[in-house]
């Protein structure tokens, strides 16, 4: 894929949707938490790990527009689960521990997400017959 093409697929949209939801709703952590972990974490997921997500499970969207709500969707979900994960662990461990405790479960829901996108693709897939070798 060249620089191009890239450019207007619907991969670099979800890219710089995230990033640009990731940037203010990480400073916004930040700054109504407290926690510099917790906002700089909370950065990265949104601005890495849910395009990231999309990228490696999802299939490409015909129209970027789609591509940015799922995104946005994504980003939604995921800081939602990020910050009820900090506030259940917040209890037991301390800032940078609760921090790090809720970037996990994000990310293993994430990486949950998308195997099971996978493997719901491969099932249909299966019933399809769409890789189905017939040369004998």
């Amino acid at each position: 894929m060249d620089v191009r093409s890239y450019l207007r697929s619907t991969r670099f949209a979800v890219v710089l949707t995230g990033i640009a939801v990731g940037i203010p709703a990480g400073f916004l952590v930040t700054e109504f938490v407290g926690n510099d972990s917790l906002g700089f974490l909370a950065m990265f997921v949104l601005g890495v790990s849910v395009p990231r997500t999309y990228s490696r499970s999802w299939p490409e969207h015909d129209e970027r527009l789609h591509g940015v709500a799922w995104a946005l969707a994504a980003c939604a979900l995921a800081l939602l689960v990020f910050l009820s994960a900090y506030l259940g662990t917040s209890a037991f461990f301390g800032d940078f521990g609760s921090a790090v405790g809720a970037f996990l479960v994000v990310e293993v829901a994430l990486a949950a997400a998308g195997r099971s996108f996978e493997s719901d693709v491969e099932r249909e897939d299966d019933a399809t017959g769409a890789d189905v070798d017939e040369s004998d």
